[in-house]
């Protein structure tokens, strides 16, 4: 019946605070994303039947219902009322388990293109259907540099803040995002069970990125608990420090680690001298504006 290509990016992110455990067992957060032009290539078919198939080529991904963009498909399906038979394809680039959103994004281009193809939700009822995928999800329905708060379900686009260039590295490290927030459970267990107030100065926080003579202020409290957990994650990150760069930090739960630029020279200059690395994969990135550019 119908065809649709998307690419699917990947995320970073810049700020990413834990407030505390919700009544609901999952975990208050703040944090301030940036979906990147490192991109999964995602191709969804509808035809006659019923039924979700899903081949992907690249790196190894869950397969079934393990798999967020099936699952996405599933739940799509199940909210508009249709059936139909979908074939989803994806030509996968963004490494898995490395917090860098790549199952999110693959999930959120599946809502997206059945959507673009049958016409039948409101974005608003796209992002009711996207925290019940994965925390992620929700972000990359649009996909524009936001603030992502509660479990994932409240999205604020920023809007005029600037696109960053990135180096990443990627260890050979899949973390695991429930095993990383049960050691921040364990290293913060006096206080875990009570959800403590904002960082206060956000907004400033915010303005402080779009200012060319500030460092852009990082900030992720999930590295602790990741490293306790991968120790080598903290090697990584000083292979950056390593070379005189100040801005260098864990993107979401790990295990991948990035180092940030103003400047696209300068992050090239960094990159093309750790691309030949043997031991981990190295990317260029851009921050992106917009979502899902049509191929």
């Amino acid at each position: 019946m119908s065809s649709f290509k998307l690419l699917s990016p990947a995320k970073i992110n810049l700020t990413l605070e834990i407030l505390g455990l919700r009544v609901d067992g999952y975990h208050e957060i703040r944090s301030m994303m940036q979906p990147v032009d490192l991109f999964d290539e995602v191709i969804i078919d509808i035809e006659e039947g019923s039924g979700i198939e899903l081949k992907s080529t690249g790196l190894s991904i869950p397969s079934g219902k393990d798999n967020l963009a099936w699952r996405a498909a599933e739940l799509f399906m199940q909210e508009s009322g249709l059936q139909h038979k979908i074939k989803i394809s994806i030509k996968k680039q963004i490494p898995s388990g490395a917090g860098l959103g790549g199952g999110s994004g693959n999930a959120a281009a599946v809502l997206i293109g059945l959507n673009r193809i049958t016409k039948t939700l409101s974005e608003a009822e796209l992002f009711k259907i996207a925290p019940r995928i994965g925390a992620d999800v929700s972000f990359f329905v649009r996909s524009h540099t936001a603030v992502m708060e509660g479990a994932g379900e409240r999205i604020s686009t920023i809007r005029d803040f600037p696109t960053f260039h990135y180096v990443i590295l990627c260890p050979n490290i899949n973390s695991s995002t429930e095993q990383v927030y049960k050691e921040w459970d364990k290293l913060n267990s006096t206080d875990q069970n009570i959800t403590k107030s904002p960082e206060k100065g956000f907004d400033e926080r915010i303005k402080q990125f779009s200012d060319n003579n500030i460092d852009p202020p990082l900030r992720n409290d999930l590295e602790q608990a990741a490293i306790s957990v991968h120790p080598e994650i903290k090697a990584y990150k000083e292979i950056l420090s390593s070379l005189g760069l100040k801005s260098v930090q864990m993107t979401g739960s790990g295990s991948a680690v990035f180092a940030i630029f103003r400047d696209e020279d300068e992050a090239y200059e960094i990159y093309d001298y750790l691309k030949t690395s043997p031991t981990f994969k190295v990317f260029l990135a851009s921050g992106v504006k917009g979502w899902h550019r049509v191929i």
